[in-house]
């Protein structure tokens, strides 16, 4: 009897020990399926509250598209976080409101940036939050995510694939995380921590674009939109021990005299670790190129160089087009292409007789003259 209540007692103990442990897997799987990456340093964060109340172009590094300041947003202390500043992204006076914070160096490794996003449930219209991977005063622009907040649909969702979407959160503020793995070309979005999308950095809107973070974009859209806040953002992330080339710039130069001497720049830098030895290993097979410095050795992060770029217009009246090729010498799937463009007109042909024709038509009077000197 004993042996048969012991063995009943340690049936009980494994079935409680059992349930036990199913329940901390249970437990542990749940927790795991709004991942966070492992701990990351701050790059660079933003909470309005220094800012004076009005347009934002111009503090804090932030600025309006393309540096016009007639699109600029508005900080304001409606709405906020953290307190007691936001800013306030609308049409005002009739203008979208669209402002950027441009980045430098977030190209390698593993990248968090989020914002905190207030939407009141009696907005009108769409307004986006938007990710762009290259960033240039007229362009060119890549876009990496195009997040899209409308309360008609009662959505937020991205713009590649209207099947991304979760319920939009109106009158109070929400979470926005975007999880950038630059080696692996993935990106995860997280709305509110619920799971939003998951896709490619650099195949979005406009495929071919880099394995970089260049700015963060707010844009109260085409069409009339009103008030929406966001508060509170932090971009973390790890850069990498090895030296990574960037380069910013593309020469366009537009009708220009053929054999004229023309000038433009780009730059060069190391966003990773170490130090970057690097070297101009291809040009446009057309003018006379000359490149100081046309390569570096032991570029520190941190501390990007000019090149000077100097070129000889071809004497061949026509439309060029070409790129210039930079290289890590210690990595060579790390390189840099800058677009180069350039237009020789054409003379224009003029037809004398033609121009002889309209002289008489606008002078008849002296027709007559002309066949007495010619004996017509």
């Amino acid at each position: 009897m004993k042996k048969k209540l012991l063995g009943i007692f340690v049936c009980m103990l494994l079935c409680v020990a059992g349930f036990s442990v199913t329940g901390a897997m249970n437990i542990e799987k749940a927790s795991s399926m709004t991942p966070k990456s492992a701990s990351l340093d701050i790059f660079w964060e933003d909470n309005f509250d220094n800012y004076t109340i009005g347009p934002l172009h111009g503090q804090g590094g932030w600025e309006s598209w393309d540096n016009n300041p007639a699109t600029t947003a508005y900080v304001t202390d409606n709405q906020s976080h953290s307190p007691s500043n936001s800013v306030e992204i609308a049409w005002f006076s009739g203008v979208s409101a669209d402002i950027v914070q441009r980045f430098s160096g977030v190209s390698s490794g593993n990248w968090n940036i989020t914002a905190w996003q207030y939407v009141p449930s009696d907005m009108e219209g769409e307004s986006w939050f938007i990710l762009l991977n290259t960033y240039n005063h007229g362009g060119p622009y890549h876009w990496s995510t195009q997040l899209v907040v409308s309360t008609t649909s009662g959505r937020i969702y991205d713009v590649d694939n209207p099947d991304d979407w979760l319920p939009l959160i109106t009158d109070d503020w929400a979470e926005i995380r975007v999880e950038i793995d630059f080696e692996a070309d993935i990106q995860t979005a997280y709305y509110d921590g619920e799971f939003l999308l998951e896709k490619s950095w650099t195949a979005g809107v406009q495929p071919g674009g880099l394995k970089n973070l260049a700015c963060v974009d707010l844009w109260a859209h085409t069409s009339p939109s009103t008030s929406i806040y966001y508060d509170d953002f932090i971009l973390e992330g790890v850069i990498s021990d090895d030296p990574i080339l960037l380069c910013e710039g593309d020469l366009h130069f537009g009708n220009v005299k053929g054999g004229a001497t023309l000038t433009d720049s780009f730059s060069v830098e190391n966003v990773g670790g170490g130090l970057l030895d690097w070297k101009i290993t291809d040009e446009p097979s057309w003018g006379t190129w000359t490149f100081d410095p046309e390569e570096g050795d032991d570029l520190p992060p941190g501390a990007p160089v000019t090149v000077q770029v100097t070129v000889v217009a071809p004497k061949q009246k026509d439309e060029y087009a070409g790129t210039i090729k930079i290289e890590n010498m210690e990595n060579p799937d790390n390189t840099c292409i800058i677009d180069v463009s350039m237009t020789t007109p054409r003379n224009k042909v003029f037809n004398i007789n033609l121009l002889f024709l309209r002289f008489l038509e606008n002078h008849p009077h002296l027709f007559p003259i002309i066949r007495h000197m010619l004996g017509l």
